[in-house]
């Protein structure tokens, strides 16, 4: 003996499942989501510095960035700040705050696919080698490398970092001559060198920066 489902039924079940459909698709529509590739970028970028803080996800810029913020004091925390006001909730990462949490390794060129990136913080770390020319792809304003183990000379290639308006590069282990290409940072308004340079005579590109209303720092000489 078969059964036998009423019309009546069968349209009541379609119907609550084409609602439950639209729900979901409707809360997926509003979600604000981190596209796939910055997921995979972020994924690369916590591996390399072997930190372990990160809830990485597509929602992790939900509920204000939940997935990535903790905080131990105001020179120890990660944060991580996302812009969600792109179509379709689409969300980007803005700020990378990664300070005093014994990170390791070497700076991720990673750092350089994230296009609305316009913040890296990673100051007193365990981070070495160099900085790598990558991270001029990203829109940085404010790149922080103070109390790292970052050694050799300062690239040449900083000076396509045209957007900068903070460098930060003191208590690391730089050496050589700045870079000339220094001067090409016409938008920059915070120089602190390392200890490393003692400069009792101010290069003239640095003149330059400072009559464009940098606040020039190093070891014995402060311009402002």
């Amino acid at each position: 003996m078969g059964f036998v489902i009423s019309t009546s039924k069968i349209v009541f079940a379609l119907a609550l499942g084409f609602l439950a459909l639209n729900c979901f698709t409707g809360f997926e529509s509003n979600a604000q989501l981190l596209p796939l590739e910055e997921v995979r970028t972020l994924e690369t970028i916590s591996t390399k510095l072997h930190n372990t803080l990160w809830n990485i996800s597509r929602s992790s810029c939900q509920n204000g960035g939940s997935g990535f913020y903790r905080y131990f004091t105001d020179n120890i925390l990660s944060n991580v700040t996302c812009n969600c006001s792109f179509a379709n909730n689409t969300c980007h990462v803005t700020n990378i705050e990664l300070k005093g949490l014994n990170l390791t390794g070497v700076i991720p060129d990673e750092f350089g696919n994230l296009t609305h990136l316009e913040e890296i913080d990673l100051t007193r770390n365990y981070i070495n080698g160099s900085i790598p020319a990558s991270l001029s792809r990203a829109p940085l304003r404010i790149l922080s490398l103070l109390g790292n183990r970052l050694s050799g000379s300062i690239p040449t290639a900083i000076g396509d970092f045209t957007m900068l308006r903070e460098l930060v590069l003191e208590d690391n282990q730089f050496d050589g001559p700045l870079p000339q290409s220094l001067g090409k940072l016409t938008d920059l308004e915070r120089l602190n060198f390392l200890p490393d340079f003692i400069l009792d005579v101010i290069p003239s590109f640095c003149e330059q920066l400072y009559r464009d209303n940098t606040r020039i720092i190093g070891k014995s000489k402060e311009i402002s």
